[in-house]
């Protein structure tokens, strides 16, 4: 139910969660938090946080969704359900430090539940990217001990992460579906027995 700047919305609201809500008393007051690309692991900060997303999966449990009706009857193709998985990762200089922000950054995302839709838009230039009555689910999930492997082989600085998936973020089309006219006369002809 979210236009084509869900995905992006979506990365802002869970950094912007982090950046608001985190102890300044415990941790102070420069802690950075920052949306990564692969390329920013190769030289990454030196305090903070940061929210890298590293895969956007189509959510198989409901693929064939049908078509989006609005409240005035228009039809449009259906909402491309996604499925956005994120590696948050805490950096410091110090093992213990790390280690509490990441609980930290753990136990906050937890707290905060489902984001609704003014969390999803707060943190974006444009305040209708999630209708009022949408939000989505933050989850962790981590990941096989494969993939792990595979990542930290790939990423050769990379300290303890946790991943989560935001679920079902609905993107939105705006093709719409026309119909024929609606129906006036019914014909039931019927063919003549001999």
């Amino acid at each position: 139910m979210a236009n084509t700047r869900a995905i992006a919305a979506a990365s802002a609201a869970i950094a912007g969660l982090l950046r608001d809500r985190y102890p300044r008393d415990d941790f102070g007051s420069s802690l950075e938090v920052s949306l990564y690309q692969a390329k920013s692991f190769e030289s990454p900060m030196g305090d903070g946080f940061s929210v890298f997303l590293w895969r956007v999966g189509i959510n198989a449990n409901l693929r064939a969704l049908p078509p989006r009706r609005t409240p005035d009857g228009r039809r449009y193709r259906a909402s491309l359900p996604l499925d956005l998985y994120y590696m948050i990762t805490a950096w410091a200089d110090d093992t213990e430090r790390q280690q509490r922000m990441l609980g930290w950054a753990m136990r906050a995302l937890e707290d905060a539940g489902p984001l609704s839709a003014a969390q999803l838009n707060q943190y974006v230039a444009e305040d209708d990217t999630f209708r009022p009555e949408e939000a989505v689910d933050v989850v962790c999930d981590p990941l096989s001990l494969a993939d792990q492997l595979t990542l930290w082989d790939r990423l050769k600085k990379l300290p303890p992460s946790v991943n989560y998936v935001v679920r079902m973020v609905l993107l939105d089309s705006d093709v719409t579906l026309d119909g024929g006219p609606p129906v006036q006369v019914r014909d039931f002809d019927m063919a003549v027995l001999r």
